[in-house]
């Protein structure tokens, strides 16, 4: 997880890298904006990490699938909602 310094030293790149383009005459708010919309959301972030962890851990724990088996157990789920 980042740190407050890491985070202000990447909005302040940020904020230079758009200083020479079409974002140039934008405001510190609305840069700030654009920033945040291009940033994955941390707590995403955090869950998709723990959920490949937890996939990882079942894995070497042997609680696997083999692959033709799944599919074919998807399409009968499937087929038998319609």
């Amino acid at each position: 997880m980042s740190t407050v310094i890491e985070e202000v030293e990447a909005f302040r790149e940020f904020v230079l890298e758009q200083s020479h383009g079409e974002a140039a005459d934008l405001s510190l708010e609305d840069l700030f904006r654009r920033w945040c919309a291009l940033r994955p959301v941390t707590r995403e972030l955090e869950q998709s990490l723990r959920s490949l962890a937890r996939g990882l851990d079942d894995a070497k724990a042997g609680h696997v699938v083999d692959v033709d088996q799944a599919i074919h157990e998807t399409r009968s789920r499937l087929q038998s909602s319609k």
